[in-house]
């Protein structure tokens, strides 16, 4: 709750954990709309999450290679080693599942909704701010 304190957790404590889930929740739907565009290393999928605002540097890959796991281990992405001789260590290459894609449209759908609550909440608070500034 905007400008409220957590629910009988102390001072603080607790906040840490809701943002990391939230970024988690925002991370997954993320990577699979850059999985629906094209397979990817973990490397490029954590540079590529700057197009969706999070900045380099700011989030710990361990989080991404965390929810790519995670996506494994449900069936929305699917990875093995990239054979192709490298440079550096071993790679593994991450791909979307069938069950990825359709766990993206439906997320996307819920956006949308979202979205549409968000603006009709909006609208009805700048009516009545509108109506306000008129009384004074």
């Amino acid at each position: 709750m905007p400008g409220g304190r957590g629910r009988g957790r102390g001072r603080g404590q607790g906040r840490g954990r809701r943002r990391q889930g939230r970024v988690m929740s925002f991370i997954q739907p993320c990577l699979l709309v850059m999985l629906h565009q094209s397979e990817a290393h973990g490397y490029s999928l954590l540079n590529g999450l700057n197009e969706f605002g999070f900045r380099s540097g700011q989030l710990d890959p361990s989080l991404v290679y965390r929810a790519l796991r995670e996506m494994e281990e449900i069936g929305l992405v699917t990875s093995e080693w990239d054979e192709e001789d490298s440079l550096g260590p071993q790679r593994r290459v991450y791909n979307i599942t069938k069950e990825g894609e359709d766990y993206l449209v439906s997320w996307v759908e819920d956006l949308r909704r979202t979205r549409q609550e968000i603006d009709t909440l909006l609208a009805a608070y700048e009516k009545v701010e509108q109506k306000n500034v008129k009384k004074r």
